[in-house]
């Protein structure tokens, strides 16, 4: 019986220190780099993932729709190779996690009025999805910093013809001036692939805060990731929307569920991916 080793990942801080000039692991990122860089960007989402950062709304739709694209055929077999990493697997197990908790929540709702604010929205594609298999009973605010996302987005939603009233809107999803500017308060606040790009703990905890006393939701989504065995690999060889190495910050599920109950969210529910990456979870408003 041969024994399996799991590598053991690095820390969020040993990430955010630079390797040796001599180490030869660092030799060997810098040339998975170089080549993701170079030949790399034959694959579509590669290029997707340099050009607009692999942390993006941009590349996480891309890998949401799972469809190899690339130049000559080199570019479309290594976009399949792209598309089937462990990561990009996550990312689209977590997509119909969290559209089937959406689509509960709206059906335990029994007709009621819906708004749901997506705070980091992306294209939102799985929202629409969402949407459609529950009859469009819900109005939408789509909230992003990337401006090209939203209007990706737009597109998407009119060439569904979808019937709900979808406001659009540029924002920070974390700022608490621009959480103040949402009118009117949503139902539901969603907030996917969000947590892991924020490296300091208390601003998530303040932001839990925030969504309760500001926009005092009725429920909240989001996702943590809580293990990734490629995570030295992005953080060395891949960079974030503003062109700097794409460190994750990986937490618990249960240390982030801890900040959304000390700001008074209640009853957890908990789902992870089929990858064993992220935790999908839902939490009620302790006042509503």
């Amino acid at each position: 019986m041969v024994a399996t080793v799991t590598a053991k990942m690095p820390t969020f801080e040993e990430l955010l220190i630079p390797l040796p000039l001599y180490s030869p692991k660092r030799w060997y990122y810098e040339a998975a780099s170089l080549l993701l860089r170079t030949v790399g960007t034959l694959s579509q989402g590669i290029n997707i993932g340099y050009t607009h950062g692999f942390d993006s709304g941009m590349i996480m739709n891309y890998i949401y729709e799972d469809v190899p694209q690339g130049t000559f055929y080199i570019g479309k077999a290594l976009d399949k190779a792209f598309l089937n990493q462990i990561t990009c697997r996550a990312f689209r197990s977590i997509k119909e996690i969290q559209k089937n908790m959406i689509k509960n929540y709206i059906s335990k709702r029994n007709g009621s009025p819906t708004l749901i604010a997506d705070l980091a929205s992306g294209k939102a594609d799985y929202l629409y999805d969402a949407l459609m298999e529950t009859g469009n009973q819900a109005k939408i605010l789509l909230r992003d910093i990337d401006e090209s996302a939203l209007k990706d987005s737009k597109a998407i939603a009119e060439n569904l013809k979808l019937p709900n009233e979808i406001k659009y809107e540029l924002g920070n999803a974390i700022d608490t001036e621009s959480l103040k500017k949402i009118d009117p308060k949503p139902d539901i606040v969603i907030e996917v692939g969000l947590y892991g790009i924020i490296h300091d703990d208390e601003k998530i905890r303040k932001h839990f805060v925030d969504l309760r006393e500001i926009l005092k939701p009725d429920a909240i989504l989001f996702n943590v990731q809580t293990y990734n065995p490629q995570i030295e690999l992005i953080a060395r060889s891949l960079v974030n929307r503003d062109g700097e190495p794409c460190v994750w910050h990986l937490r618990p599920a249960e240390l982030v569920i801890k900040w959304a109950e000390e700001a008074g969210f209640v009853e957890p529910h908990t789902v992870m991916d089929d990858c064993g990456v992220y935790a999908v979870v839902m939490m009620k408003n302790q006042a509503r």
